[in-house]
């Protein structure tokens, strides 16, 4: 007896859906920082990734933003390229390369966040505080 085929509708599987909404959310908050400063969102999460862990590597900043090893590269490079980044040879490890935010980079940061905070909140504006919380 034949095997019934397994259909799914992509549009109705949940992980899809997710995955979607979660995408619109990051391109409605990126139009900030790309308008005003010029940075892709990969760009930014490595931004963001150094300004909060101060002195990390770029397998750290991998980890951290779930971003692969090219992105991660071609982000701080042009980052440094901007001078928003400094990347030295680590002491203890010289096989890795330290990445610490320089003062423009810092400074670019510090204006940046509450911009994006801001597009955050009129997201959640529709959301009940339970909601929010969850």
């Amino acid at each position: 007896m034949p095997v019934p085929k397994m259909t799914l509708e992509l549009a109705e599987f949940f992980p899809y859906q997710f995955s979607i909404v979660a995408q619109q959310m990051s391109e409605y908050i990126a139009q900030i920082y790309r308008k005003q400063y010029g940075l892709t969102r990969y760009e930014w999460r490595v931004l963001a990734t150094v300004a909060q862990h101060k002195n990390i590597c770029a397998k750290e900043i991998m980890q951290f933003t779930r971003l692969d090893k090219m992105q991660v590269s071609r982000a701080i490079a042009k980052l440094k390229q901007e001078n928003w980044l400094n990347q030295e040879t680590d002491q203890q490890d010289r096989r890795a390369n330290e990445v610490t935010l320089t003062k423009k980079g810092q400074a670019q940061y510090q204006e940046i966040v509450p911009l994006v905070q801001q597009q955050e909140q009129q997201m959640l504006a529709g959301l009940s505080g339970a909601e929010q919380q969850q």
